[in-house]
């Protein structure tokens, strides 16, 4: 794709990496910390904004999954990788950004204060709709 969309999003625990690779609008999924990038998965942009966008905008108001004896909420699937973006509250309203991957292991990425998690979902709000212009 000639004129690729992406945006890197730097966090407490390392990178966020959305990058849109083709002309149907597909996103790679990307983490990056000081010993490498791992590849989450991909969705079309417009999804994958929407969905991150409806559930971590009123983290209080999901349905929760318990997994090794800890509440979870699901964000989303992604293709490419059959992993799960996934959080879990912390103190006050913060929440902590999770994967699980293939084989159901859970691996944390980073954590959020409630004001950096309107802030992220703003710069992805704003990303998702220039994706798609």
């Amino acid at each position: 794709m000639n004129n690729a969309k992406k945006l890197e999003i730097n966090t407490n625990g390392g990178t966020l990496i959305f990058e849109v690779v083709n002309e149907l609008r597909w996103c790679v999924v990307s983490f990056r910390t000081d010993s490498g990038t791992v590849k989450l998965g991909a969705e079309n942009v417009g999804i994958l904004c929407g969905r991150i966008t409806e559930k971590l905008s009123d983290v209080s108001n999901n349905k929760p999954f318990v997994l090794h004896d800890k509440e979870m909420y699901t964000i989303t699937s992604l293709f490419e990788g059959h992993s799960t973006l996934i959080y879990s509250m912390l103190d006050g309203n913060a929440v902590q950004v999770l994967y699980g991957d293939a084989e159901l292991r859970i691996n944390p990425l980073f954590s959020l204060t409630e004001e950096e998690r309107l802030d992220f979902l703003r710069k992805l709000e704003a990303f998702g709709a220039e994706a798609q212009s």
